[in-house]
C-alpha cells in the first residue's frame, strides 16, 4: 500500500508538470516505455533490488531510464508510477481504461468493434488493453474500475462443473 501511494504521489507531480509543458502524451509514453523496460530486463530490476547498491551506482547504471526518480528508498517505485501515471492521463481524457483478457489473438476489425460496444456500455471513450490468456479457452473477461466481467469458456466450465457436483449430491 505504500508503494502505491508514493507511486501516486510521483505520478501526481510527473503528469502535473508535463501538463504545465503540454507534454502529458510524452511523457506518459516515455514512462510506459521506461516501465516496460524494466520488467523485461531482469538485470534492470536486479539493480534496482539489490540494497547492496549504492543509489550512486545505480543512477549509473540506470541513466536512460528515470534518474531523477532513484533514490535510497524508493527504487521499487519506478515500475508502479507508470501505471498511476497513464491513470491520471485517462482521467483528464475523461477515457477509462479497461482490460480484456482473451484467448486467442483479435484481429483489428474484431478489437475496434469491442472496443465501440464497450464505449457504449460503459458511456466513456474506452482505451483497451488486450492480453491474449489462453487458459481462458475461449471467451473473454473484461476488467475495468473495480468490476469484473467473465464470460469465459473456463468460468462457464467450472459453473457447470459446481452444478453437476451439487445435483448428483442431493442434499437429504
Amino acid at each position: 500500500m505504500k508503494r502505491k501511494r508514493v507511486a501516486r504521489y510521483y505520478a501526481e507531480a510527473l503528469f502535473y508538470a508535463a501538463q504545465k509543458w503540454g507534454q502529458e502524451e510524452e511523457v506518459g509514453e516515455n514512462l510506459a516505455s521506461a516501465k516496460n523496460m524494466l520488467e523485461e530486463y531482469t538485470e534492470f530490476q536486479r539493480i534496482l533490488a539489490d540494497r547492496l547498491i549504492p543509489p550512486e551506482e545505480k543512477e549509473r547504471a540506470l541513466k536512460a531510464l528515470l534518474p531523477r526518480v532513484l533514490s535510497r528508498e524508493k527504487e521499487e517505485v519506478i515500475t508502479a508510477i507508470a501505471p498511476e501515471y497513464q491513470r491520471l492521463l485517462d482521467e483528464a481524457k475523461d477515457m477509462e481504461a479497461v482490460e480484456v483478457e482473451v484467448a486467442a489473438p483479435l484481429s483489428s476489425a474484431q478489437e475496434i468493434e469491442l472496443k465501440e460496444r464497450l464505449s457504449r456500455l460503459i458511456g466513456k471513450e474506452v482505451r483497451l488493453e488486450v492480453k491474449v490468456e489462453p487458459k481462458i479457452l475461449g471467451g473473454l473477461v473484461i476488467r475495468w474500475g473495480d468490476r469484473v466481467v467473465d464470460a469465459s469458456i473456463k468460468k462457464k466450465l467450472e459453473l457447470l462443473g459446481a452444478h453437476l457436483k451439487t445435483a448428483s449430491h442431493p442434499v437429504n
